[in-house]
């Protein structure tokens, strides 16, 4: 009953935002549109949601440590944090039809991810992740006691980009390998795995060296550089960004149209991008870096015509690249829940509660 009545808050809340969207904010002709305040409006909103999970998820595991019942239900989207539970879920479920029972919802999040990256690219991190608005929020602060914007000569930049890449690789090859196909369906129903969740939670908030140790270089990357997190060490970014060359959506410059033909020496666009591309020298923006934000789409004095997100044959107005993006990775896992019945945990409270108590003991 909790869990069904979750499914249509969180339905009334999607069809809500996009009605709200749809009825007082009427997007203007395609020469007019700023993206920014809608992206602006749409991520502080998930923030929100993320907050609020986030309070949920806290009482309900402090609930289960004082030995209550909880009367919050668990959110099941924090799984959407465990990339490796999520990736041999989506493992096992292509390879020996088995769907992990205990974290689905991190199964459907790492697939809904894969889906919107080879049709939208990173459109994500820009457009509904909140660790990135967090990030930018440490970054402006930063800057208003440290005034200045820090850029890290070529080689370092690259240097610290690769961590990304580096992380993700080493979660691939847990995924991929580490696990054999033998032993996925016991390593699916292990007391560690079933308490990933909690253990990820444990890593973050009971700090020990280590832990501690990568937060901290966390925050210094976050604050001393723009997107700091989002660039260097996130490898779901990293992730997508590979998938996302397969998409044929890109920001696209008309030379013809642009204001360089004409002999002016505008690089707005260059200026505006957070990822520091340089877009006024470019046909078709194919970085991994670029997250589709839009931002230089907005700063172009001739956005209608000079630059434009879309394919060689189509444009994508900001509506509809957000409206893609609530169908790919609100409605779906929605309508994984409600047709498959594959998002709720199930594992009982009584074992979540053994688990938590055992939790400093659990081993892989």
């Amino acid at each position: 009953m909790a869990a069904d009545l979750t499914l249509w808050l969180a339905l009334g809340l999607v069809v809500g935002t996009l009605s709200l969207f749809h009825r007082y904010k009427p997007l203007p002709m395609p020469s007019e549109i700023n993206s920014q305040p809608l992206r602006a409006r749409t991520r502080h909103l998930l923030l929100l949601c993320w907050g609020l999970v986030t309070v949920q998820y806290g009482l309900h595991i402090w609930q289960l440590g004082q030995g209550m019942s909880p009367w919050l239900v668990r959110p099941d989207v924090v799984d959407g944090f465990l990339p490796i539970a999520g990736g041999l879920g989506l493992r096992a479920w292509l390879s020996q039809g088995i769907v992990d029972p205990h974290h689905p919802a991190a199964t459907v999040t790492v697939l809904v991810f894969c889906l919107s990256a080879l049709l939208l690219g990173r459109a994500f991190c820009a457009w509904f992740c909140p660790i990135g608005l967090v990030g930018e929020w440490l970054h402006r602060l930063r800057s208003r006691l440290m005034a200045g914007e820090w850029t890290p000569p070529r080689w370092l930049d690259a240097v610290l980009r690769s961590q990304k890449f580096l992380v993700l690789g080493f979660l691939l090859f847990i995924i991929l390998l580490a696990v054999p196909a033998a032993a996925l369906p016991g390593y699916l129903a292990s007391p560690y795995h079933q308490a990933a969740d909690m253990k990820m939670g444990a890593f973050f908030f009971n700090l020990n060296l280590i832990s501690g140790l990568c937060l901290g270089w966390v925050l210094l990357l976050t604050t001393l550089f723009r997107q700091g997190f989002c660039r260097y060490l996130c490898p779901y970014g990293a992730w997508l960004a590979l998938l996302g060359l397969l998409t044929p959506l890109r920001i696209r410059r008309d030379p013809a149209r642009c204001l360089r033909s004409a002999g002016h020496d505008c690089d707005k666009c260059s200026r505006a991008c957070p990822s520091r591309i340089q877009v006024h020298q470019l046909i078709a923006v194919r970085s991994l870096e670029c997250s589709s934000c839009m931002s230089c789409v907005a700063a172009c004095p001739k956005s209608a015509d000079a630059l434009h997100l879309g394919s060689k044959t189509s444009r994508l107005t900001p509506r509809w690249l957000l409206g893609m993006l609530c169908l790919l990775l609100l409605i779906l896992p929605l309508l994984s829940y409600g047709l498959l019945d594959i998002w709720v945990s199930q594992t009982p409270l009584a074992v979540r509660a053994q688990l938590l108590q055992l939790l400093p003991q659990l081993a892989h």
